[in-house]
């Protein structure tokens, strides 16, 4: 009983859609202006729109029941879709099959399209109808079947197809290979050879290959494209565009691959072709005898703007690639013009400011010409000064570098001032912070830098000490032999350079031992202790006699001896002798120790250190026995006036 009444209700509902339709509410609506359209679909195909509802029911559940309708009567095979009838009630019309209503056509219906009822009834009549009829001989056995065979005959089309494919291209293959400078000459133009025979067959292989790749994708998409669309399970999906996609995807890929091996080739090649034309085709640029641009140093350059090119071409690849590959998808169409833009912007924006840079631009180069003649012209003075072809009083020649090289700097720091503001973006705050961050930065890291330049600039005009003068600073002693603002470099008698900063320079003694040695000459000093028992005369004889025998020593003005102490043993002689060669001090010493060791020894006088004692104990005398007379003996101990150890003596 129930269940009865169930079916009476479900069969009765539909009713109620119809039953709307005959009241004078719905039949009183009026078209709504701008109504939203919703659709009537079958399989997945759109046939019209409904803008209106009927009643209490909107537009949308209008468009779903009548959606539900024809769905049911589409899988009801038992129905013939020609019964499907237009009935004519109260105010509407009623399209409907064996008592079945499907829906309703209203005059508010018709006056959405600006016709009559009758006609749009009849018109969606013949739509729905022939609709129905197509969708099911679409999926009708009998098609399914035919479907069926297309499918295996497109696979074995393509099948086919690969396998012949397979067979034919490596034949090619071979047959290109074969090949040879009687089939294929090289291209020459005026007796130079151009492309060889061996490339030309590379570059056929090269193409027959991309042929065959570019013709097995086709037959994919072909086959594809076409199983999908056979049957009517997929012939509705979206799956064309998508393999569309991904064969493009990978012909792109594989199109990117061989051209970044392409260029990569091409370089290895034009790196090989250079070393070859070394000699021959690229020579030794030079400029009458002198060589400008060797072939060696040539190829190097030639092989680095390669290198450069090629690394600009991939980047280009690389990125037309990227762009290419986002417009394929379309959640990442849009991607590509902003990856274009993320180029274009920068080099819009930089083009436009070179242009408005131009103006700015002429006035700094035409400041830069004025300075640098400046610099020029201030270069003349001082270098005509250095070589002494002008003079002025109170101003030394050495003076005139160094004040060139502040004058200069000067210069260079006036002319930064001055074209500071028309440099590009000075006026920016970015820039102006940058500028005082840095300006921070080397106030707080260079203090003893400017401590060393302000000590350097010190020095130049001081004047204590010149390149090549024999100087000591401080325990250092050794040759100047750089002198710059910010340290002195000083080479000791070893050859080991010593760099001292010119703030410890002007801080630190400095002797010279050059200044004077040219007009008045160094004094050389050395001191010998004599025992009180050889006659002093004697001694300044012998000491003056070993100066003037050393070549390295002047005899104008005369040496001279100095007796600087009276010790409790012995008396302190100081040899003092002249020579303008301050820089072999060490080699001179050494020449006057040994003339005066020679000197000595020849006259028989022991020089004596004052920490022996004068007592003899008998032992040898120290003087060599070169110097000994042959009659010499070793003198026996005295005490006392008596000589002990000798054959006289008597026991007392």
């Amino acid at each position: 009983m129930s269940m009865n009444f169930k079916t009476i209700l479900k069969s009765f509902i539909p009713f109620l859609f119809c039953l709307f339709s005959l009241s004078p509410f719905s039949h009183s609506q009026q078209p709504e202006k701008n109504a939203k359209p919703h659709s009537i679909i079958i399989d997945s195909d759109t046939l019209f729109n409904i803008y209106h509802g009927i009643g209490i029911f909107s537009a949308e559940v209008r468009a779903k029941e009548i959606n539900k309708r024809l769905d049911n009567l589409l899988h009801n095979y038992d129905k013939n879709f020609d019964s499907i009838k237009i009935t004519p009630e109260a105010d509407h019309l009623l399209l409907a099959i064996d008592d079945y209503p499907i829906m309703a056509f209203l005059p508010i219906d018709a006056a959405a399209e600006a016709s009559t009822v009758e006609a749009i009834a009849e018109r969606y009549r013949s739509i729905i109808v022939k609709k129905l009829w197509d969708t099911r001989k679409l999926y009708s056995n009998e098609n399914l079947i035919n479907n069926s065979i297309y499918s295996i005959v497109y696979l074995v089309a393509l099948l086919l197809f690969l396998f012949l494919v397979s067979r034919l291209f490596p034949w090619l293959y071979k047959k290109v290979q074969s090949l040879d400078n009687a089939k294929i000459k090289d291209i020459n133009l005026k007796d130079k050879q151009l492309v060889k025979s061996s490339t030309i067959v590379s570059f056929l292989l090269i193409s027959l290959k991309g042929l065959r790749f570019v013709l097995t994708l086709f037959a994919f998409y072909l086959f594809l494209t076409e199983i999908l669309h056979l049957w009517p399970y997929t012939r509705k999906w979206q799956l064309q565009p998508l393999v569309k996609i991904l064969i493009l995807l990978v012909f792109y890929t594989a199109l990117y691959v061989v051209l970044f091996k392409s260029i990569n080739s091409l370089t290895s090649f034009m790196k090989s072709r250079y070393q070859s034309w070394k000699g021959t085709k690229i020579k030794t640029l030079r400029l009458k005898s002198v060589d400008l641009l060797s072939a060696e140093r040539t190829v190097e350059v030639l092989i680095l703007i390669t290198k450069f090119s090629r690394l600009v071409l991939q980047i280009l690849l690389l990125y037309f690639f990227v762009t290419i590959v986002f417009s394929l998808f379309p959640f990442s169409s849009n991607w590509s013009g902003q990856l274009l833009n993320y180029v274009l912007n920068p080099v819009n924006v930089v083009i436009k400011a070179i242009v408005d840079f131009l103006p700015n631009l002429f006035f700094i180069i035409i400041l830069s010409a004025v300075f640098r003649y400046a610099i020029r012209f201030v270069g003349f003075i001082f270098s005509e000064i250095n070589n002494g072809n002008i003079e002025f009083p109170a101003f030394h020649r050495e003076w005139a570098m160094p004040t060139y090289k502040i004058v200069r700097f000067l210069i260079l720091v006036l002319a930064a001032i001055i074209i500071f503001p028309y440099l590009p973006g000075s006026n920016s705050p970015a820039f102006q912070g940058i500028s005082v961050f840095l300006g921070i930065l080397l106030s707080l890291g260079s203090s003893s830098a400017i401590a060393n330049i302000v000590s350097g600039v010190v020095l130049t005009y001081m004047r204590p000490f010149k390149i090549g003068d024999r100087v000591k600073i401080a325990d250092t002693v050794g040759d100047v032999v750089e002198k710059t603002l910010l340290v002195s470099r000083i080479r000791t008698v070893k050859n080991v350079d010593v760099t001292i900063p010119n703030a410890m320079v002007l801080g630190s003694h400095i002797i010279n031992f050059s200044s004077s040695a040219s007009e008045k000459g160094l004094i050389l000093n050395t001191t010998v202790t004599i025992g009180y028992d050889v006659p002093w005369k004697k001694v300044h004889e012998l000491l003056i006699s070993a100066a003037s025998e050393c070549e390295s020593l002047l005899s104008e003005p005369k040496p001279f001896v100095l007796q600087t102490s009276l010790d409790d043993f012995s008396v302190a002689y100081e040899l003092n002798a002249y020579t303008n060669n301050p820089q072999s001090q060490a080699a001179t010493y050494s020449e006057l120790h040994s003339k005066i060791q020679d000197k000595f020894n020849e006259a028989g006088i022991e020089i004596m250190s004052p920490h022996f004692s004068a007592v003899r104990d008998g032992n040898q005398i120290t003087i060599p026995e070169n110097y000994l007379p042959k009659e010499y003996k070793a003198p026996p101990f005295r005490l006392f006036g008596i000589n002990i150890g000798t054959k006289n003596h008597e026991n007392p």
